[in-house]
C-alpha cells in the first residue's frame, strides 16, 4: 500500500511540473509579443518626436535671422517635444575634414584623433587617396558613409568613427576655426587633440574672442561660407525609446529655395 501510494505522489508531483512548465511557457508567449508591440510603440514614439523636431528645425533654417542665430560648430541644444527629450545640433560642413580633398596627412591625423591605432589610421588614408586617384578629379564620395566601402572589413570598424568630423561638401582641404570639431581642428591644424579641445571649449565661452590656435600644417584655417550643414536630432520618449535622424542641408539666400535636402538618414 505505501509503494502505491509513494508512486502515486510521484506521479501527481510530475504532473505538477509539468503543469507549472506549461504555464510558464504560456506566460512568456503572452508576454512576448506585448513586449515587443511595447517596444515598437516607443520606438515609433521616439522616431515621430525626432522627425518633428528635424521637420521644424529644417523650417527655422528657411529663415536667414533665425539661420544667423543659430550655432553651426556643432553644439548640442536640448529641449522638449512632443512629449520627449529632443538633442539636436547643426554643424557646418566647413567645419568638417572634406574625405574628397584633404591631403592624406590630415586624413590619417583625424583618423587617429578619432581612435584608430597609427598603423591603422595611415593604411586607411592611403586606401582613401587610391581611391580618390582612381575616380578622377570628377570623381569622389558622394556620402561620407560611401568612403568605407574603399576599404577591407577589417579596418572599417576603426574608420567609422572619423565619419562624425567628415563630410565630402566642404569642397577645401582646411577647415573653419570657427565651425570646426575639435577632431577636425586638430586633423587639418596638425595640432594635439587635446589643443583642439582646448580652443572649442574656450570658442563656446567666449565666442570671437577665443583666438584659434596657430595651425602647423599650411592652409590649415579657411573661411567657411557656411551653405552645407548637417543637423543631427536624437530623441528620447517618456516609454524609454530611442531614435536619430540625420539630415545633410543645402543653405541658399535664395527666397525661392533657401533650404534643399541633400540626404535624410
Amino acid at each position: 500500500m505505501r509503494g502505491e501510494r509513494g508512486s502515486a505522489l510521484l506521479v501527481t508531483l510530475g504532473a505538477l511540473a509539468l503543469v507549472g512548465a506549461l504555464a510558464a511557457s504560456a506566460l512568456v508567449l503572452v508576454a512576448g509579443p506585448s513586449s515587443r508591440a511595447a517596444a515598437a510603440l516607443a520606438q515609433a514614439e521616439a522616431m515621430r518626436a525626432a522627425e518633428g523636431a528635424a521637420h521644424r528645425l529644417i523650417a527655422a533654417a528657411s529663415s536667414e535671422a533665425l539661420r544667423g542665430a543659430a550655432p553651426l560648430d556643432g553644439t548640442v541644444i536640448s529641449t522638449d517635444f512632443l512629449g520627449a527629450q529632443i538633442d539636436f545640433a547643426a554643424q557646418d560642413a566647413g567645419g568638417l575634414i572634406d574625405l574628397n580633398a584633404a591631403p592624406e596627412p590630415a586624413l590619417a591625423r583625424l583618423l587617429a584623433a578619432t581612435g584608430a591605432s597609427e598603423a591603422e589610421a595611415e593604411e586607411i588614408a592611403a586606401l582613401w587617396i587610391a581611391a580618390r586617384a582612381e575616380a578622377g578629379p570628377r570623381g569622389g564620395w558622394e556620402e561620407a558613409e560611401a568612403a568605407l566601402e574603399a576599404l577591407p572589413e577589417s579596418l572599417r570598424a576603426a574608420a567609422r568613427p572619423a565619419l562624425a568630423h567628415a563630410t565630402v561638401r566642404n569642397g577645401r582641404p582646411g577647415v573653419d576655426p570657427w565651425a570646426a570639431t575639435a577632431p577636425a581642428l586638430a586633423a587639418a591644424g596638425a595640432l594635439d587633440l587635446g589643443e583642439a579641445q582646448d580652443f572649442v571649449a574656450r570658442r563656446a565661452l567666449e565666442g570671437r574672442r577665443a583666438a584659434p590656435p596657430e595651425p602647423r600644417a599650411p592652409g590649415a584655417w579657411l573661411a567657411s561660407e557656411a551653405r552645407s550643414a548637417r543637423l543631427t536630432v536624437r530623441a528620447e520618449g517618456a516609454r524609454g525609446g530611442r531614435a536619430e535622424i540625420t539630415v545633410e542641408l543645402r543653405l541658399s539666400t535664395s527666397p525661392l529655395a533657401p533650404v534643399a535636402i541633400l540626404s535624410w538618414r
